[in-house]
């Protein structure tokens, strides 16, 4: 990575990656006139995630669990003793199933809870100005998988937007019901004294 990419990421023990404390976690779009995107390449092409909703960046490690895989999810992988679901968009490009060669997991915060994006390389953490970002000229491009576009470096970018493509992947959290209210118990009422048999007349 370039200087100018890797800000932003910092190498930790196992060879991930992480956000940088000094990155914010959440960027105003209103007011802010620059937009920060964790770009990464798939299949050749370049993309790009809004750094809010990305929480580390790991080396590949092949899932496990394969028998929870539906659709692009390929299986489960442990991180830290989280059980975390592994997407991979390949098919939804019309490529074939990653290999996992050189790959890496690029980790994201949904509403619904962390999944792991199986991506070819992280390039790294770019300051977009908010008027080099505009919405496709096309409706659903590349399989709806985004609907805007960031001009970096002369280079198009099509910025995925990770909660409308893989949220529904998730289940919710359940609900917590309320516990229920134990009732007082009854108090007991106090025994009738009985009655004592008067000794029959002489």
């Amino acid at each position: 990575m370039s200087a100018g990419v890797s800000r932003g990421l910092r190498q930790h023990s196992g060879g991930d990656l992480w956000l940088n404390t000094d990155v914010p976690e959440s960027v105003d779009r209103g007011a802010a006139s620059e937009r920060q995107l964790i770009v990464f390449t798939l299949h050749g092409d370049q993309w790009a995630v809004p750094i809010e909703t990305v929480r580390e960046i790991l080396q590949y490690r092949r899932p496990t669990a394969t028998a929870a895989a539906t659709g692009v999810v390929q299986g489960l992988i442990s991180l830290r003793g989280e059980v975390l679901p592994v997407a991979d968009l390949s098919t939804r490009l019309g490529r074939d199933a990653h290999s996992g060669a050189g790959a890496q997991i690029v980790v994201l915060a949904l509403s619904e809870g962390s999944l792991g994006l199986i991506v070819d390389h992280v390039e790294g953490v770019r300051h977009v100005p908010a008027a080099h970002i505009s919405p496709s000229p096309v409706p659903g491009a590349e399989e709806g998988l985004g609907e805007e576009i960031a001009a970096i470096d002369d280079v198009l970018v099509l910025l995925l937007d990770p909660q409308r493509v893989l949220g529904g992947i998730l289940r919710r959290p359940a609900a917590k019901r309320p516990a229920a209210a134990k009732k007082p118990a009854a108090a007991k009422k106090p025994a009738k004294p009985r009655a004592r048999r008067r000794p029959p007349s002489p």
